[in-house]
């Protein structure tokens, strides 16, 4: 047998694995309301408050005046693609080592790769039907302007945003010592860091809250997509904090592969 004919072979039984494992992932995930809730309807929640509450409002933001939802549809998207990436492999990963449930995994004949791999699947199949209901409300409910010139740089962010929460939230649960520790870890995280970076409300780049949160992901992500949507020019590419999400996906991975743990840790 040729090495050629045994290469495709070995990428489709990949390809057939992880898919096996995404489709027991989101049995799992729809039949857990308090999950689907937490990172799939809160979101939706907060888009129908806030925007309800604000249309018609206008914002000033560097100069120019904007409609409140606008500004905010961006915002409210990227905060539901870090629950869907961040938050919930963070949780259900500390939750699985803890109750031994990665440890009976890691002894099956399914490789690391293959479980990991479908469970990251599952968080992007949940961050893109939040996608198209997020925009597809925001267009439809509160008069949302999206050009299609727009569409792949909308498209980057939110492909390089998800993989880089996806490597930081399996990065964290390395960091988080139990499950019962584990909603507290991740909210404590990421909360404080999505009012310091302009997801509810523009954060102005001289402050110095917004200085603090130029450190971390979370504000890249929403100035990115916030380009992708309403910056300046036809392209709407903010290569700076594209570069900063690449650069967090690079830390995380690393942190991910190195300290990652099968077993609960000890008492």
């Amino acid at each position: 047998m040729t090495t050629t004919s045994v290469a495709p072979r070995k990428r489709a039984k990949g390809i057939g694995l992880i898919t096996h494992q995404l489709r027991y992932e989101q049995l799992a995930y729809w039949r857990n309301p308090p999950a689907a809730f937490f990172t799939f309807l809160f979101p939706l929640m907060f888009l129908v408050l806030f925007a309800s509450l604000n249309k018609g409002q206008t914002i000033e933001l560097n100069g120019k005046k904007l409609s409140y939802n606008q500004y905010f549809v961006p915002g409210i998207l990227a905060y539901g693609v870090m629950g869907a990436c961040f938050s919930n492999l963070a949780m259900t990963l500390s939750n699985r080592r803890e109750f031994g449930q990665l440890k009976r995994k890691r002894a099956t004949p399914l490789p690391a790769w293959a479980l990991i791999g479908g469970l990251i699947a599952s968080s992007i199949v949940i961050s893109l039907v939040l996608v198209i209901v997020t925009f597809g409300a925001g267009i439809g409910l509160y008069g949302v302007v999206i050009s299609a010139s727009r569409i792949p740089a909308i498209a980057v962010a939110l492909i390089l945003g998800a993989a880089c929460f996806c490597a930081v939230g399996i990065a964290l649960q390395t960091l988080i010592p139990n499950a019962d520790a584990a909603p507290a870890v991740v909210n404590f995280t990421l909360l404080p860091l999505t009012f310091i970076s302009g997801v509810w409300f523009p954060v102005p780049d001289s402050s110095f809250l917004a200085k603090v949160a130029e450190a971390f992901p979370v504000r890249h992500f929403v100035t990115a997509l916030f380009d992708a949507t309403n910056g300046p020019g036809s392209g709407g590419f903010a290569t700076k904090d594209l570069l900063w999400l690449a650069g967090w996906l690079v830390l995380g991975t690393v942190v991910a592969v190195r300290r990652f743990r099968w077993e609960p840790g000890r008492r």
